[in-house]
């Protein structure tokens, strides 16, 4: 079987989403592993546990933060704990490292979809990742710019940290009225936060995830097909992964459930690669930098550099949460990340109502499966 991107990028974008827990994601993952199997892959889904997106996460940090805040005159010691677990939990869980608010109930089942193709003993494997669920819609992306996410990100870290001398001094001085005000206003900007990064769940639920990713699973996909035929010796390994909208979940329970540590990995993950100018992602992360400086990212760099088919693929960076490579990348583990991005550096349409079908430009897509293939040969010689 030929895959037909552009079909299989309707079939994907035909459900009105692909949020975790509902039947169309279910739906999904059933369409992925039959499209696994026509095109000679053998399947296995992964069954894992997680929040549905990243509401219930930020509902339980803020909740948890703003009780211990408010309540230490009476519950003293407990408070602190509260705010202290919470911080330290808020701040793991921003900088995209594992918490218990990766954990935070509500809970509902998931599944990724794990296909594999050629040999399985101690040889190269490449793994080709992308997410197939869709995002909660977001008002906080409407007005999206490269920087801004990051700073706040990073300054709502800050105030989580600051809370816990904060509380820790009102246990000490509880009649001290300076630090009431300041309790206060750092709830009162905390509730402010969770409003504003939910209140367009409510109101338009999920995306329809045309951009992300419909467009990287169908890239996975078609660079899992064309690579089937070109790397003999390597075993190839298709990842789509689910909830990475609610914290790379999927990923982060792939790595720690089915990855093979002692074999030689080498990972390309896909994400949005509907509208703007193809890029190789070198930066990432929100309060510590997370940077692709591996042997795999330096091969796309010189296909770049050398390769004139290539020439007009971008180096970028990323700071507006994060990718599933982030687990691996800081593991050591050689990375490549394809998105695109416009010229102010952002992915247009992500997390809004916008990002359908009618808004996907293929030609990044059908760039980052050429660029992908190359990459993929090239490091196997």
């Amino acid at each position: 079987m030929a895959l037909q991107t552009s079909s299989l990028l309707r079939q994907l974008t035909a459900f009105s989403h692909r949020g975790v827990g509902s039947s169309s994601n279910t739906k999904t993952a059933t369409l992925i592993a039959e499209t696994l199997q026509k095109i000679g892959f053998t399947v296995e889904k992964q069954t894992f546990q997680t929040p549905a997106t990243y509401v219930p996460i930020v509902y339980w940090l803020i909740g948890v933060l703003a009780l211990g805040l408010l309540s230490v005159q009476w519950w003293g010691l407990v408070s602190v704990l509260l705010v202290a677990i919470s911080a330290v939990n808020g701040v793991l869980y921003f900088d995209w490292r594992p918490s218990w608010l990766l954990y935070a109930p509500p809970l509902v089942r998931a599944e990724n979809v794990i296909g594999r193709y050629g040999k399985k003993a101690n040889g190269q494997k490449v793994i080709l990742m992308a997410h197939f669920d869709s995002a909660p819609v977001s008002f906080l992306y409407r007005r999206q710019t490269k920087d801004g996410f990051r700073n706040s990100i990073r300054a709502s870290m800050v105030l989580m940290a600051l809370a816990v001398p904060v509380v820790g001094l009102s246990y000490h001085l509880p009649q001290n009225q300076y630090l009431l005000v300041i309790r206060v206003l750092l709830v009162t900007y905390f509730l402010g936060q969770a409003i504003l990064g939910t209140i367009g769940f409510w109101q338009k639920g999920f995306t329809n995830g045309a951009s992300d990713n419909a467009t990287g699973v169908v890239a996975a996909l078609a660079t899992a097909e064309k690579l089937k035929a070109l790397l003999k010796d390597a075993e190839i390994e298709v990842v789509l992964t689910n909830a990475e909208e609610a914290g790379m979940i999927g990923a982060y329970h792939y790595f720690q459930k089915k990855f093979d540590k002692s074999r030689q990995n080498y990972l390309i993950n896909f994400d949005t690669l509907g509208n703007g100018q193809l890029n190789v992602i070198t930066k990432t992360g929100s309060l510590s930098l997370i940077e692709y400086n591996n042997d795999l990212t330096k091969t796309a760099l010189a296909l770049i550099e050398t390769q004139p088919q290539f020439k007009e693929i971008a180096v970028g960076d990323w700071h507006t949460a994060d990718f599933d490579s982030a687990w691996f990348v800081r593991a050591g583990i050689p990375c490549m990340t394809l998105s695109a991005l416009d010229a102010e550096g952002t992915m247009p349409n992500i997390h809004r109502p916008e990002d359908t079908i009618d808004h996907v430009d293929e030609a990044p897509m059908h760039q980052a499966i050429d660029f992908a293939v190359a990459v993929a040969q090239k490091n196997s010689q």
